[in-house]
């Protein structure tokens, strides 16, 4: 099946095209081109799946909160969660922000908004399916960070269906600890109820769900039933109507 990438490439070329006056006022400047793109998706007559203005700005005030070291997101698109969050984390030397794409061609575009804004040091796109990219993340992170133990804060964003079993995954390599934080999106609009659903539920019900149903990651990638957390969903109003966020804390482990 043929792919049609023409509104993906039109957002770029747009970027990519300003005049040098206004090229050159807004490279290096993350804000400058958050601020473009929302400029150019006015005036587009065409939806571009990106967390927006009103949900962005609720999970800014999140990072802001946590003030991770190191941020992964499931779902890159065209990098304006990348800018938007991975701007966040400049004022620390030490903060770093991965990004996960299954789509190259879309990590290829976004990898040319984050160079226009000057983050390319500040943000890594990982290639491929979550579950490999995650394998290898963690194998990279231990080897790289001194005392790695787990990820500060996760935003996901990409395929609804694929929110609890790359979660699981996340749980079973250990990858969320007490002190985490998950940031949902897209939980009313077009809705990721099972998600909520499993990171509000009891240790019980985790435990059976995860007895019960094979996650399509493989069999591997059980998850843990005894991670608490401490979930609420955030309804917020954007442009297409209320969509909501559901932000979730690691808490602790069950004690046994």
């Amino acid at each position: 099946m043929t792919v049609d990438y023409t509104k993906e490439q039109a957002f770029v070329d747009h970027l990519l095209s300003l005049p040098s006056e206004k090229l050159n006022a807004i490279r290096g400047k993350p804000e400058a081109v958050i601020k473009a793109i929302h400029d150019f998706e006015k005036t587009a007559d065409t939806f571009y799946m990106d967390i927006g203005e009103s949900k962005g700005q609720a999970i800014v005030n999140e990072i802001r909160e946590k003030k991770p070291k190191i941020m992964v997101e499931l779902g890159c698109y065209l990098g304006y969660s990348a800018v938007l969050f991975g701007k966040e984390l400049l004022q620390d030397p030490a903060a770093h922000y991965y990004s996960l794409e299954v789509n190259s061609i879309f990590a290829e575009m976004a990898s040319k908004v984050i160079d226009l804004a000057g983050l390319s040091h500040k943000v890594t796109i990982l290639v491929g399916p979550a579950t490999e990219s995650l394998v290898a993340l963690r194998e990279h992170l231990r080897k790289e960070a001194s005392g790695f133990h787990a990820f500060d804060f996760v935003f996901i964003d990409h395929w609804q269906k694929l929110y609890v079993p790359d979660l699981r995954v996340m749980e079973s390599l250990e990858l969320v600890a007490p002190g985490t934080v998950l940031v949902a999106d897209n939980i009313y609009i077009p809705g990721a109820p099972e998600y909520a659903k499993y990171v509000q539920a009891k240790p019980d019900f985790k435990r059976e769900y995860n007895a019960k149903v094979q996650n399509a990651n493989g069999n591997e990638f059980v998850g843990r039933w005894d991670i608490l957390y401490d979930s609420k969903t955030v309804p917020i109003e954007f442009s297409l109507g209320t969509d909501a966020v559901e932000i979730t804390r690691c808490t602790g482990y069950v004690e046994k």
